[in-house]
C-alpha cells in the first residue's frame, strides 16, 4: 500500500482544477514537471510537507476516512494551518457497504419496471445457509464481502457443492464482517458506472465511465474518450430511454440516502448483462463514496484529450525491481506521442514519474483514428 501511495501519488492532478495542488511524499522530477508544461494544458501542481504555508484553503480527500482525517489534522497542528476539512460521520461506513448498495438497487427495481428483481442480492450470517443454497439451486452463485470494492472480496462458488477452500474463506468473511452478499452469477457483457458529485445536498451528473476487469473481477482500466462515443457504446445494448429513467431515479435516491452526510464524487457501478437472448441492464453493482478512476478517465477526456481521439487508462504493477521503468521505456519507443494544442493526439503518456523503484504504473494509451 505503501508503494501505491508513493507511486501513483500524482495521479489526482489529473482530475483536479489547475489552481489546486496535490500533495506528494516526495517533489516531482523536475524532467517531468517541464515535459507536463511543455506539452500540455495546465495542470494541478504538486508540493511536498516542505512546502505547506497559510495560504492552504481547503484539502479534498481521495476518499474519507479517520486516517485520512487525523493525518492532515496533525499537519495542520505542525504547521499552525486553518484550513477547511471533511469531517468523518460513523454513517459513511455503512453508506459504503454492499447493503446500501443492495437498498439502492431495490428502490431502483420498485420505481423501474424494466430492472429485474432478480439481480438483487441477498445476505446470509452462516455458513450453513450458504451451503444449502448453493445445494439447492443449479446455477452459479457470487459471493462478496459487505466491506470491499474493485475487485477485491469477491469469490466465485462452485455449482452444487462447496469445497473446504471456499468453505474457509466464506468462514473468514463472517468471523470478520458478520455477513455476506450472495448473488447469481450474470452473463456480463459491459461494465460501466455513472459518476455523480453531491455538494450541500445538491447533486449532479457529471458523465459515464466505462471501464474493464479481469476474469476475477479486479479493476483493469478504464475508457477514454468523448462521452458521446461512450453514450453510443452504451446505447448499442441498453435503450437510451432507460439509462435517463436510471440517472434520474438514481440521483433521487442518492440525494436521499447520502445527502446529509456525504460531500464528493459517488460512482456507481453498473452492468449489461445477457439473458435469453436479451440484453438487460444492472443498475448499482457497488458505490464508491470517494473520487474513483471513473471520474479521472472523465476529467483526463474533457481536459487532455485531443477530439476525436480515444483509448485507455491503465494501472499495472509489478514486483520485480526495475522492470517498470523497462517497460515504461519500451512504451515511449512503441507508441510515441503526439501533443496538439496542449492535448494528446496519440500514442503512450505515463501520468506519473517513473524510476527504477516504481512498482505501481499509471498511463494512457491513445489511439487517433
Amino acid at each position: 500500500m505503501v508503494n501505491l501511495q508513493n507511486d501513483l501519488a500524482y495521479l489526482p492532478a489529473w482530475y483536479a482544477r489547475s489552481i489546486d495542488f496535490v500533495l506528494l511524499q516526495a517533489e516531482l522530477p523536475l524532467k517531468f514537471k517541464k515535459y507536463l508544461s511543455k506539452n500540455l494544458r495546465p495542470i494541478a501542481q504538486g508540493f511536498t510537507e516542505n512546502n505547506l504555508n497559510r495560504s492552504l484553503e481547503e484539502v479534498h480527500l481521495w476518499g474519507i476516512s479517520p486516517q485520512s482525517i487525523n493525518y492532515f489534522e496533525k499537519l495542520g497542528d505542525k504547521y499552525h494551518l486553518e484550513f477547511k476539512l471533511p469531517k468523518w460521520k460513523d454513517e459513511l461506513r455503512q453508506l459504503s457497504s454492499r447493503e446500501t448498495a443492495k437498498e439502492c438497487l431495490t428502490d431502483l427495481c420498485s420505481r423501474i419496471s424494466a430492472i429485474s428483481p432478480d439481480i438483487i442480492p441477498y445476505f446470509y450470517t452462516t455458513l450453513n445457509e450458504i451451503e444449502s443454497l448453493v445445494q439447492e439451486k443449479q446455477y452459479q452463485f457470487l459471493a462478496k464481502a459487505p466491506y470491499s470494492s474493485s475487485g477485491r472480496g469477491l469469490l466465485w462458488l462452485p455449482i452444487g457443492e462447496l469445497t473446504q477452500t471456499e468453505r474457509q474463506i466464506l468462514q473468514g468473511i463472517l468471523n470478520k464482517q458478520k455477513i455476506v452478499s450472495i448473488e447469481k452469477v450474470l452473463n456480463k457483457k459491459l461494465d460501466f458506472a455513472m459518476e455523480f458529485i453531491l455538494e450541500d445536498n445538491n447533486i449532479r451528473f457529471e458523465g459515464y465511465s466505462l471501464f474493464e476487469t479481469n476474469n476475477k473481477g479486479a479493476y483493469l482500466g478504464n475508457y477514454i474518450g468523448s462521452q458521446r462515443n461512450l453514450v453510443e457504446k452504451l446505447n448499442s445494448f441498453i435503450d437510451y430511454t432507460l439509462l435517463e429513467e436510471v440517472k434520474r431515479q438514481l440521483s433521487k435516491i442518492i440525494q436521499e440516502k447520502f445527502g446529509k452526510f456525504y460531500s464528493g464524487c459517488i460512482g456507481v457501478d453498473m452492468m449489461i448483462y445477457q439473458e435469453n437472448e436479451e440484453y438487460k441492464l444492472h443498475p448499482c453493482v457497488e458505490i464508491n463514496v470517494r473520487d474513483n478512476m471513473g471520474l479521472l478517465a472523465l476529467r483526463f477526456s474533457e481536459n487532455y484529450l485531443e477530439t476525436g481521439a480515444e483509448g485507455t487508462f491503465f494501472t499495472d504493477f509489478s514486483s520485480i525491481e526495475g522492470e517498470q521503468e523497462v517497460r515504461h521505456i519500451e512504451m515511449k519507443k512503441k507508441y510515441p506521442v503526439l501533443f496538439s494544442d496542449g492535448r494528446i493526439k496519440s500514442g503512450y503518456l505515463s501520468l506519473c514519474p517513473v524510476n527504477e523503484t516504481t512498482k505501481y504504473r499509471a498511463y494512457v494509451l491513445i489511439n487517433n483514428s
